[in-house]
């Protein structure tokens, strides 16, 4: 009985603290939406999509990087040197080979020209490399899409939360305006002595635990709409204005056939896939790097500032480099074998993700399949439960049963429609969940 009372007063401060909480936000303007609209906006504007893009754009940069050396590479070049002249000799200073091998004489000039250098051949190493660039260009754009698939999948699951969480404030609403008219209905038979003060205590208790209900149900919504602002690219929380999405209550055939289309479906796989090619590349390209490299060079030029006796005023030379890698302490041997095994590393991530995708094809199926058979199973309960309510209620008013039966028959009642509201919006994030596995998205 104690216990009771102490229900009373907290129901009492309660109705003081409500109005703090009233319906103005549900009446407050929204942004409306529709799913595909929201999923549109998102795939524009959420800033990982932007980042996404990007480092796919940066990476493309790579082909032509890549690509550069078929072509011919060309610098100019300005040089002005002062060298005594030795007239004993007849000769300039000389250098000294202590630095390495070079031309040991050395004339005052000042030089302008140009060096052009033609790659002919290193045996496939930069067309490897070209090869391995643009795998990675593909695996970047598949990543894009993988970016995509997990923005519509956020913005999904975020606009069926709050359609939940909106769909358990109406109910909340209605369970605290149902429970007001039966207190204050129990009030005035109490107060005309028609009722025991044990029954008002019963229904200041209901009525205090549908306001919790209501308070919880109000904060869902903000929470809710914080996460679809979040999922959206909004930088701080909306209101929305959401439109029902129908429910399609069909099923996909079986998992083994879903199986089937996501690994051919799924970004992410594709990604991973391309990375695999270009770690191939690559490894080709370390072990073409061991092969010679043959090089055309030129040079031409003026000397507008020289001794005539010495130098031609003009200048200009052709030539063959052939560089061939004869001992490189194990720095060719230790790239290839690196190469090889990041190779390796990428194919068995490949199978690693091909066994995850269809771990969560099966899972995502089964639970929409689940959560099918749940949607018929709430359904009889909130009619059950509505009947069952509304004779509680015509059985209390005749006085042919207690105050105790009437309350859990409400609390039944209140607890069904939650469960229903419940099954509902997870049947429709479960189909987000299985078009997520299957590579699938608007």
């Amino acid at each position: 009985m104690k216990r009771l009372w102490v229900w009373a007063a907290f129901a009492a401060a309660l109705a003081c603290l409500l109005p703090a909480y009233g319906d103005d936000a549900a009446h407050t303007p929204g942004l409306k939406f529709t799913l595909a609209e929201a999923e549109g906006y998102a795939l524009r504007n959420h800033p990982r999509m932007a980042a996404s893009q990007f480092t796919a754009d940066a990476v493309r940069q790579q082909i032509r990087e890549a690509r550069s050396a078929f072509f011919p590479q060309i610098y100019g070049e300005s040089t002005s040197v002062y060298a005594p002249y030795d007239n004993q000799t007849g000769e300039g200073t000389r250098a000294s080979a202590l630095g390495g091998l070079n031309n040991p004489t050395i004339y005052s000039r000042q030089s302008d020209g140009i060096v052009v250098d033609q790659l002919l051949t290193d045996f496939g190493h930069t067309y490897d490399l070209m090869q391995s660039a643009k795998f990675r260009a593909t695996a970047a754009a598949d990543r894009v899409n993988a970016a995509a698939a997990i923005t519509v999948l956020e913005v999904d699951r975020a606009y069926f939360d709050l359609q939940r969480a909106q769909a358990v404030l109406h109910v909340a609403s209605e369970t605290v305006k149902t429970r007001q008219t039966v207190y204050d209905q129990v009030a005035v038979l109490v107060k005309n002595q028609l009722r025991s003060t044990l029954d008002q205590s019963f229904d200041e208790v209901a009525l205090s635990q549908a306001k919790l209900l209501l308070i919880e149900a109000k904060s869902g919504v903000s929470q809710s709409e914080a996460a679809l602002s979040t999922a959206l690219g909004f930088a701080d929380a909306q209101h929305f204005d959401l439109a029902d999405e129908p429910m399609n209550l069909t099923l996909p055939g079986g998992a083994e056939g879903l199986i089937s289309s996501a690994l051919q479906q799924r970004p992410d796989l594709a990604a991973l896939r391309s990375d695999a090619f270009a770690a191939k590349r690559f490894a080709d390209a370390q072990r073409a790097d061991e092969l010679p490299k043959i090089t055309a060079m030129g040079a031409a030029g003026v000397n507008p500032v020289a001794d005539d006796r010495l130098l031609n005023h003009n200048y200009y030379a052709a030539g063959v480099n052939v560089e061939i890698p004869l001992a490189t302490g194990g720095n060719l041997d230790a790239k290839a074998d690196e190469a090889r095994l990041l190779q390796r590393a990428a194919d068995a991530n490949v199978i690693d993700t091909q066994n995850a995708i269809s771990r969560d094809v099966r899972v995502a199926w089964l639970n929409l399949q689940t959560a099918k058979e749940r949607l018929g199973v709430t359904a009889e309960l909130v009619k059950s439960s509505s009947q069952a309510q509304k004779l509680a209620d015509a059985q209390y008013r005749l006085g042919t049963t207690s105050i105790v039966e009437f309350t859990q028959a409400e609390l039944n009642y209140t607890e069904s429609q939650l469960q229903d509201t419940q099954a509902r919006f997870d049947f429709q994030v479960d189909r987000a969940l299985l078009n997520f596995a299957l590579g699938v998205w608007r």
